[in-house]
Parts: C-alpha cells; structure tokens; sequence
C-alpha cells in the first residue's frame, strides 16, 4: 500500500512540475497532435498539418518503464527529443514542452510540443520590432541571430539589398560578441519562468566569435512592416 501511494505522488508531483499552463490556442494544438498519434502513432519527429496551422511534435519512447521512473526519464527524454528534432526537423526548433505521458500496453512514451526559431522570432518581432544581434536562450539550446530592417526603396535591387543585410547582420553579431559586456536586454528568453536556463559565457562567445560571424544563415525575410524588409540571420551556439 506504502509503494502504490509512492507511485501515485511521485507521478503528481511529475506533473505538477512538467505540465505547462497553455492557452486555448495551444491546448487546441495540443489535442490534435494526441489525437494524431493515437489514430497513428510515431517515434521521433513530425510535422503535423492541421487546418490552421503546422505543429512540430516529438514522441521519445521507452519500453517497461516503471511508473515511479517517469521522472527520473524525464531530462533524459527531453534532449533525445532536442536530437530527434535536429535531424527529423529542416529547420531549427526551441521549447520543447513536454505535454503528457502517453501509456500503451508496455510502452510509456514522452509527447512533446515545439515551436520553430522562425515562429518565435516572429512573434516576438511583431510585439515589438527591433535591429540588432541577441541571444536566444532556451533550456536545452541556443542561437545567436541578428535581426535587420531595410527599407525597400533604398535599393535598386533585392539582391543588393540582400547582400546588405547579410554585411550588416555579420556587423551587428561582431559587436556583440566583441563587446565588453551581453546585458540582459540582448536575451531573448523562450521561458521567463525557468529560472535554470544559463547563457553562454562572454568568454567562450568571443572564442568562437568568426566562427558565428561565417556561419550566420539567413532563417526568414519578410515585409513585417509597410515598405520594410526584415531579415533574421542565425547560429546555432549550443
């Protein structure tokens, strides 16, 4: 009798501390992914296709886990979920939101929810536009992007105005990294609640600081504002 309510306070208290408070948005989305896996059911990552938008869903599996190990399997659950999005993924993904235990016959597996680099920049931007290079710090991986707005009429051409912006993003990231201080205004955190999240000494970002300023890719480039272009260049640090 001990060991059963052990079990059973063990498994509340897991999700006392791992399920998140969504909004009826994301709890739509939630309940179609688990709709989608229980009509056919997927290891790893998928994009799902619903009517009003793209969801990216991880599923990490494990066979005979024990109830009072759900827990415990959690942290580990959650980084082979960050693996499996980088490889099933074409495009980088933050916020893995660990949304339920799906239990089947032996089976318990870990289904996560995530959000895009590019949707979360993009929300962010439309909140409150800005230029510059920040760090995007999340749990389990970060980036450094670099954020510029053009105005179209200064160009004669896209391609020259493209060319602009990539100089000026790899400017905008050399400053940074070559600064003598990363305030906190320049994170971006996925999470303010999370308290854990570390970002990446100064140290080691000026160590590597030509390898981001080679290695920045363009992720979007969108008219966010009338007669405007704004370009998001990224790198992954970690």
């Amino acid at each position: 009798m001990k060991n059963i309510f052990l079990t059973i306070l063990s498994i509340f208290l897991f999700y006392i501390g791992h399920t998140q408070s969504f909004d009826d948005a994301k709890k739509s989305a939630i309940n179609y992914i688990k709709r989608v896996y229980i009509n056919a059911p997927f290891e790893g990552a998928k994009k799902i296709e619903g009517e009003e938008a793209s969801y990216y869903a991880v599923t990490i599996s494990y066979l005979n886990l024990p109830q009072d190990s759900v827990f415990v399997k959690s942290n580990e659950a959650i980084a082979r979920a960050q693996q499996a999005a980088e490889i099933g993924f074409a495009e980088p993904t933050i916020k893995f939101e660990m949304v339920e235990v799906l239990q089947n016959s032996n089976r318990s597996t870990f289904l996560f929810l995530c959000e895009t680099l590019q949707a979360f920049l993009t929300n962010t931007l439309r909140k409150k536009l800005f230029d510059g290079a920040r760090i995007i710090s999340a749990p389990n991986n970060k980036y450094m992007v670099a954020v510029v707005n053009l105005e179209n009429a200064k160009y004669t051409s896209i391609e020259s105005r493209d060319k602009v912006a990539h100089m000026k993003a790899k400017q905008m990231v050399n400053t940074l990294v070559n600064g003598s201080t990363i305030s906190s205004e320049l994170i971006l955190r996925t999470d303010e609640s999370d308290q854990s999240t570390e970002v990446t000494s100064t140290e080691l970002i000026r160590e590597q600081a030509m390898g981001f300023i080679q290695g920045l890719e363009l992720l979007s480039s969108s008219e966010m504002t009338p007669g405007k272009t704004t370009y998001i260049f990224h790198y992954k640090i970690i």
